[in-house]
């Protein structure tokens, strides 16, 4: 039986949301290794981990959900972002100076959108 060619077929796989769990729990726990000042684990330290890997999970299902819909320098732009803040905000747990954790945020950010843009103009769909 042929269908009209104008019925889109959505297909959701378990990768659409077991990769930015997989990506938020090991953020999370990353973190909460980073918060970790020479003593036992406290309470503290588990909630910035949960938090942070809630909220990357969520950024993550959001960008990886809506890209395709994204034209690709929004895209690549919305994975820089995502990498620069992440990497940012790790780096900024080890307590470096506010000026060197943005040079290195935005370096990677910079980075992140080049390679990205790349992949997506060479890949049209």
């Amino acid at each position: 039986m042929a269908t009209h060619a104008a019925v889109p077929v959505h297909r959701h796989g378990a990768l659409g949301w077991v990769v930015p769990l997989t990506i938020g729990a090991l953020y999370g726990l990353y973190t909460s290794f980073m918060t970790r000042e020479d003593g036992a684990s406290a309470g503290a330290q588990f909630a910035v981990g949960i938090v942070s890997a809630a909220v990357m999970a969520g950024l993550c299902y959001a960008v990886g959900r809506f890209q395709h819909a994204m034209p690709r320098e929004v895209r690549a732009a919305a994975y820089a972002v995502l990498m620069g803040c992440a990497v940012g905000y790790l780096y900024s747990l080890s307590g470096r100076s506010v000026l060197t954790v943005t040079v290195l945020a935005l370096a990677l950010a910079a980075a992140t959108f080049i390679v990205t843009f790349y992949y997506y103009y060479t890949h049209e769909d």
